[in-house]
């Protein structure tokens, strides 16, 4: 079974960050990268789950 990912500049765009910032996020562990053929691929599901731990809360009241 093939892991499906995307690579790190499609991850930077998609989260909306530089590829610099990316860079720094997945060498301290925050987002789970792999290797396929001398490339570093994040995978969906890492991508996801990033997404949902650092999306912003709102301090907005009813």
């Amino acid at each position: 079974m093939q892991m499906q990912g995307v690579s790190l500049a499609e991850a930077a765009r998609r989260l909306g960050m530089t590829q610099s910032d990316l860079y720094v996020a997945v060498q301290k562990g925050q987002i789970p990268a792999f290797r396929i053929n001398r490339r570093t691929v994040i995978s969906q599901a890492g991508l996801r789950a990033y997404q949902v731990r650092e999306r912003p809360t709102s301090d907005y009241r009813l």
